[in-house]
């Protein structure tokens, strides 16, 4: 025997399923792991509540042992007497199932061993959970159950990720000293402390008040609004200051951008078409909307993942419409149109669940579950099932790009001002066909009498009940016979002709007057029983395997989901199941998950430096106290995440300077280079949309716009030329560019147009993140193509050109005034002796459009502090 051969015969020996006959628990666990899932995947289908062949069900021990037309299928401690293993055995001829892709023998072997250890099927309620035939008994958490499939899978290893456990809220530190301004600095100097560091001090007053206008609305202060702050000598007036900015409209307009990054919010289709979505905007607006309002991120789940199911009909008021609009979350990722050319609608399909799956478990619980799609996690405690429990939340969704989002009082208005003109077009088309009919039918009658007799008979023949060959014949004899209406119009009369082409315009002038309900990128489910969800073997869409229910992750609580009751009555309740399960405050992950987001917003790097990976393979969290503290605090104070966002820019740790006397930066940058434990405020560039953003507002060119379809700005002809779809485009003119009217164009970049295969060059230069999976964090590089943009791009030269005409029009024309004037507008400051001195130099040679070129490339525009 050789080694391998020793291995399989030891590691069977070994196998707790060796001694079913003595441990009627060991039997009752193989049940809920092999046997049960057995059944439903071979068997229940043909034998089942559904569908009975032969009488039989087995889908509970007590249909089983009753059996059908053959007898007794289940005889407990009896293999030989049990029908149910003669049967799979295909050891019978007329008995023989699965009658296709025999049980595997491994499948009959363990299927004995049951038999004999009395074929136990436990089905129990427990804490008010009742579980489903076949599924066994209510099993806890991997942590404290061992019956937990997670715990059975790696034997009770991989428990320890810190993500998993329970948010465990402690007090905040006492530190010596007066440093601190909130809870957050507490936490912070423990650490510093531990490691013999100190905070840097607090920001100048003017490099704060910038660094908290770009990190809340993301973009500068103005001159005034900076010396209105400098010259309040409030002690609460930095307070006052974020109180403000957190009421201002741009505020959501900046935050917003950061959730569409991690939604992989776009307004096209990707794939080769790469089609663009007229209605994708509504969804941006919303959640624009959202973070103005201050919406509570645990609503802000439920809208998203399952807005429609907490109304029922149409909407009655602008909140109503927001639930439906919010679904847009569902539909904004990749969607490949042209799938059906190919017969590919199911590999579409699975593609979408897929992606759902992915996506809200990036977005919401910081999981790579998309490496669960194919095999069990190969680093944290999730199974290949867990993928599949979460994707069965959506397997009943379906597109509802025609659902009408107008108000209910407008419906109506609508369908009743289009019914009156229905009656008006029914009239008129009679009369139309009144005038046409006689003479199209004598013209028939003319083609027909021209036709071969062979023709005349085929034309005898009806389309029912022909085949494919004969309908396809027939259909071109009566092509041939069927005169085209111009022919007819150009036999009749003059007046007849005349009375007709009035008709047809009156026709078209009244079809004009109907109204459009208005529509968005909706989800919603379609009506009738879910289909099954299946493990698909190593992610093959082709491949099903198992069956699984709707469940959260296993390792928290494996046990099938309780389906909520939605508001809708013609959706399943499923999406707001998971929303719950979510956002409930058992689980661990959903707080932590947002309160790392808005950190790393702040400061450029979160607790955990990979955002979308809360799992063994990912990032550690820098202070998981502190972490666990803001999490329980975003819960008690009612998921408000500008509340959050106050807490973090009030403190001590945020109002730190990023510079300090070179010895002071040496001895940190010795003891914590990366600044991981927050010695001093990170020196972050601009993201590309506040950089584009502020050259716009320096310049006096930035246009407020209040949501609406995204505008398109022009595009260089080689990426035009380059663009496969661009040079295909159909007749909808939805693969093409179309640039807006050039005074439309100077929007906040929120309002741009997101395209998946083409991006606006200059974004894309200072690292716009590809928009086909969710972004976690943005890279932060710097490389020559960023400088070259910004000296020499046609956005560049414009905004230096309008900044330079706005400078002209405010200072006047002698030099010094304008190089004041220049600072004051891009740095919220006046000019130092030297640099007056240098710039007034330079415009003795140089023009000022250059001088605002120049200055818009500096570090000191283009860095937040």
């Amino acid at each position: 025997m050789n080694s391998h051969r020793i291995f399989l015969v030891c590691l069977f020996l070994a196998s707790p399923f060796t001694v079913l006959e003595n441990s009627g628990e060991d039997a009752a666990q193989l049940f809920t792991q092999k046997i049960g899932p057995l059944l439903e995947s071979r068997c229940v289908s043909c034998h089942g509540p559904d569908k009975q062949k032969a009488g039989l069900r087995l889908d509970s021990r007590e249909a089983a042992m009753k059996g059908g037309e053959g007898g007794p299928s289940l005889v407990p401690n009896d293999p030989d007497k049990s029908l149910l293993l003669q049967a799979v055995m295909h050891s019978k001829p007329d008995l023989e199932m699965p009658p296709k892709e025999k049980l595997t023998p491994r499948d009959i072997e363990l299927l004995t061993l049951w038999i004999k250890a009395g074929a136990p099927w436990p089905v129990t309620k427990s804490e008010g959970i009742t579980v489903s035939a076949g599924l066994g008994e209510y099993v806890g958490d991997a942590w404290s159950d061992k019956r937990n499939p997670i715990h059975q899978i790696w034997g009770g290893k991989r428990l320890d990720l810190w993500s998993l456990k329970p948010i465990r809220r402690v007090d905040p530190p006492r530190n010596n000293g007066r440093w601190a301004r909130n809870a957050i600095d507490h936490f912070i100097l423990h650490r510093l402390q531990s490691a013999n560091l100190q905070p840097l001090p607090e920001a100048d007053k003017r490099v704060l008040a910038r660094r908290v206008y770009l990190d809340l609305t993301g973009l500068p202060p103005s001159f005034e609004q900076m010396q209105a702050f400098l010259s309040d000598k409030r002690s609460d007036a930095y307070e006052r200051l974020v109180d403000q900015l957190l009421t201002s409209p741009r505020y959501g307009e900046h935050w917003a951008r950061q959730w569409l990054d991690v939604v992989r919010y776009s307004d096209s289709n990707g794939f080769d078409w790469d089609e663009y979505r007229k209605d994708a905007w509504r969804y941006r607006d919303y959640v624009i909307r959202s973070f103005n309002s201050d919406k509570p991120f645990d609503q802000f789940v439920r809208e998203q993942l399952a807005g429609d199911e907490l109304i029922d009909g149409p909407p009655t008021s602008p909140k109503e419409q927001d639930l439906l609009i919010a679904t847009g979350y569902l539909r904004v990722g990749p969607q490949d149109n042209s799938a059906p050319l190919f017969n590919e609608q199911a590999r579409a399909r699975a593609e979408l669940l897929a992606d759902l799956t992915e996506t809200t478990s990036g977005a919401f619980l910081g999981l790579t579950m998309s490496c669960c799609r194919c095999h069990d996690h190969k680093y944290d405690p999730l199974s290949q099932a867990d993928h599949f429990r979460l994707r069965a939340f959506f397997e009943q969704v379906k597109y509802a790009d025609d659902l009408p989002l107008d108000l209910k009082e407008e419906q109506a208005v609508i369908r009743a001002h289009n019914a009156q003109l229905e009656e008006v077009l029914k009239d008129l088309t009679a009369k139309r066909s009144a005038l046409l009919t006689p003479k199209e039918e004598e013209l028939k009658a003319e083609l027909i009498a021209m036709l071969s007799a062979e023709e005349a008979e085929i034309l005898k023949q009806s389309k029912e009940g022909a085949d494919a060959e004969l309908k396809k014949k027939i259909e071109a004899v009566e092509k041939k016979v069927t005169p085209a209406e111009e022919t007819v119009i150009a036999a009749l009369p003059r007046e007849q002709a005349k009375a007709l082409e009035e008709l047809k315009q009156e026709i078209e002038a009244t079809k004009k007057r109907k109204r459009s309900f208005t529509v968005g990128l909706l989800m919603t489910d379609a009506e009738g029983i879910p289909p099954a969800t299946k493990i698909l073997f190593q992610g093959d869409h082709k491949q099903e395997r198992n069956p699984v229910l709707p469940g959260f992750i296993s390792a928290i609580d494996p046990n099938p989901a309780i389906i909520r009751k939605p508001v809708n009555s013609k959706t399943s309740g499923r999406r707001l199941t998971l929303a719950e399960l979510i956002i409930s405050p058992d689980n661990p992950l959903t707080a932590r998950v947002l309160v790392n987001r808005i950190w790393q917003g702040h400061f450029g790097r979160g607790f955990v430096a990979t955002p979308n990976d809360f799992g063994l393979a990912g990032a550690e969290p820098s202070h998981p106290e502190l972490l666990d503290w803001l999490a329980s605090e975003l819960m008690a104070r009612g998921w408000s995440i500008k509340q959050l966002h106050r807490l973090i820019v009030t403190s001590a740790t945020y109002r730190q300077s990023s510079t300090a006397p070179g010895k002071v930066i040496a001895k940190g940058v010795a003891s914590d280079s990366e600044n991981q434990l927050l010695w001093r405020q990170t020196f972050r560039r601009m993201s590309a949309e506040q950089l584009r953003d502020s050259a716009l507002f320096v310049s006096g060119l930035l246009q407020e716009k209040a949501g609406g379809p995204p505008v398109w700005p022009e595009l260089p002809a080689e990426v035009l030329q380059a663009n496969p779809a661009f040079l295909d485009d159909n007749a909808e003119k939805t693969k093409g560019w179309y640039p807006s009217p050039p005074g439309e164009r100077n929007v906040r970049s929120i309002y741009l147009v997101q395209k998946r295969t083409v991006r606006v060059p200059l974004l894309e230069t200072f690292d716009l993140p590809d928009n086909s999976t969710s972004c976690a964090r943005r890279n932060e590089s710097v490389v020559a193509p960023q400088a070259l943009s910004l000296l020499n791009s046609p956005f560049a030269v414009e905004t230096a050109t309008a900044f330079a005409a706005r400078v002209e029009r405010e200072a006047g024309s002698l030099p010094k005034n304008q190089v004041q004037r220049v600072f004051e507008i891009a740095f919220q400051r006046s000019p130092k002796i030297q640099e007056l001195e240098t710039c007034t130099q330079f415009l003795q040679q140089r023009s000022l459009a250059e001088l605002c070129r120049s200055v818009l490339n500096l570090n000191e525009f283009v860095y937040i502090d």
